[in-house]
């Protein structure tokens, strides 16, 4: 023998209608072509996740009174469920106090379900900006300490050995004290670098921009810089344009430190893969200065770190140096 109607309890009415309202919730987000009824993987899901917010509506109203409770809420579940309670209501118009309090707790428990989901995305949010901001303090650090430093104190061990030269061999002396000053260039150029490198507007300039920038800080008033990028910027990642950026930045610092180049290029392009539809960005970085072996210093000249970069995307860098200069080649492939 069924239930009465007016011997269910207030938990135990919504409980009655579970399977009904889960039917009509089903139907409702069908008929209105809902964006949640058109993938049959979400759908379920999503009657699943209804017919949890109920069973935790109906443990609330079975450790709450039965009192007077203004209902509210909004939703296709909250529709569907006043549906059904109208439906009731109009069978028992005694238990409205009762419905009542059944669209309150329901309308308690997503409203504390979705602040719980917006302080989840918030604390996620604050967390990834903090992590991010600490994550480029310690890059600062680290370039600081292992650039930075390494030529400071390179610069302080020079003029320490002048100063002990000075008496007894004048001529070391001066070539202490050259060396001094040339480490002590070498850190300007990497203050200056580091200056432009986290500067707060860096995202917002174009690839070009940016290498013209970094150029005329770092060492344009000794060495004239032509830029030019080709291409669609737009299909260049994030990470590639970035990783790319700070190659041909430790190719300008070569040139501007060692070189003794009057002028250099940099070209920049995107270009197609022969017989392919994939595409690649390429860079040349080429100067007219006094040029160098790489296989000698093939540990130096941040060449180590170049070649990291890129092929950590696939990609790689040539060098190619004489007595009329140096060009280094930069190849990207893009995803």
């Amino acid at each position: 023998m069924g239930q009465r109607t007016d011997d269910i309890s207030v938990a135990g009415l919504l409980e009655s209608r579970r399977t009904d309202i889960l039917r009509r919730l089903e139907r409702r987000l069908c008929d209105t072509g809902n964006d949640l009824a058109k993938d049959p993987v979400v759908l379920p899901a999503c009657i699943a996740r209804a017919d949890a917010i109920l069973t935790t509506t109906v443990s609330e109203l079975g450790r709450t009174p039965d009192d007077d409770a203004a209902p509210g809420g909004s939703g296709v579940l909250m529709d569907v469920v006043l549906d059904e309670l109208l439906q009731v209501a109009a069978q028992q118009p005694e238990r409205l106090p009762q419905m009542s309090a059944v669209l309150a707790s329901l309308h308690s428990v997503l409203a504390t379900q979705a602040q719980a989901a917006g302080d989840t995305y918030d604390s996620y949010i604050l967390r990834t900006t903090d992590e991010a901001r600490r994550r480029e303090r310690r890059q600062l650090a680290q370039e600081i300490h292992d650039e930075l430093g390494h030529e400071l104190s390179i610069a302080k061990h020079q003029l320490e050995l002048s100063e002990l030269y000075q008496a007894t061999e004048p001529a070391a002396a001066a070539s202490r004290t050259t060396s001094a000053r040339e480490h002590l260039e070498s850190a300007m150029l990497i203050v200056r670098r580091l200056i432009v490198e986290f500067a707060d507007n860096r995202s917002r300039v174009d690839l070009e921009q940016e290498i013209v920038s970094f150029a005329d800080v770092a060492g344009g008033w000794r060495t004239a810089v032509h830029v030019r990028v080709g291409g669609d910027q737009l299909v260049v990642p994030n990470g590639h344009r970035h990783h790319l950026f700070l190659i041909i930045r430790e190719a300008l610092l070569n040139v501007f430190a060692h070189a003794d180049a009057d002028k250099a290029v940099v070209l920049v392009d995107v270009v197609p893969v022969d017989g392919s539809p994939d595409q690649v960005i390429t860079a040349v970085v080429e100067d007219n200065g006094t040029g160098f072996e790489p296989a000698s210093v093939d540990r130096g000249f941040g060449l180590v770190s170049m070649r990291e970069r890129a092929e950590s995307l696939g990609g790689g860098v040539t060098v190619a140096s004489s007595a009329a200069g140096t060009r280094v080649e930069v190849r990207l492939p893009l995803p």
